[in-house]
């Protein structure tokens, strides 16, 4: 077991979790939790793109080391199940006024980049489609290795290599 601590700025009272005893203020919004060492077998963290973003990246001139950038930044929403908007920057522009990028995130896994838009185009996804991209997400997040490898090789998904 590896003792984990996670900050939360909005919490007044740190709680402290191990096994069956609780302490309270010890530290500020933090939170101690044990949490099982994860295996040393596990893959690297990879990104992905479905062909229909990757055609929105190229057109707004993005690179792949660009979006790694953007996947490895903290998401400007967590929209649940998995499923995170992230803003990116067009070169030599701000990310304010950029794109929108709506991704299936597997933290310390995977991401699958689905959805770009500019936000000049377009202010938001709808309740519809937000929940179709959840269930995305989440069909995504479940491939196992030789299934993200079967659609890396049948064009489904394109990987982005990670920028040294």
């Amino acid at each position: 077991m590896v003792r984990h601590i996670v900050f939360d700025p909005n919490q007044r009272a740190a709680h402290v979790n191990a096994g069956s005893k609780s302490f309270t203020g010890m530290v500020p919004g933090a939170t101690l939790d044990m949490m099982p060492k994860a295996p040393q077998h596990l893959s690297p963290f990879r990104v992905f793109a479905l062909k229909g973003f990757a055609r929105f990246a190229n057109s707004m001139h993005v690179s792949d080391e660009d979006l790694w950038k953007a996947v490895l930044s903290p998401p400007d929403a967590d929209l649940g199940g998995g499923l995170f908007k992230f803003r990116i920057a067009r070169p030599g522009e701000g990310a304010r006024g950029g794109g929108r990028a709506l991704v299936a995130l597997k933290v310390g896994r995977r991401a699958v980049l689905m959805f770009g838009w500019e936000k000049k185009d377009m202010e938001n996804i709808t309740p519809k489609e937000l929940k179709v991209y959840r269930l995305l997400a989440k069909s995504y997040l479940r491939f196992t290795e030789g299934e993200i490898s079967i659609a890396v090789n049948g064009g489904t998904l394109l990987e982005l290599r990670q920028p040294r």
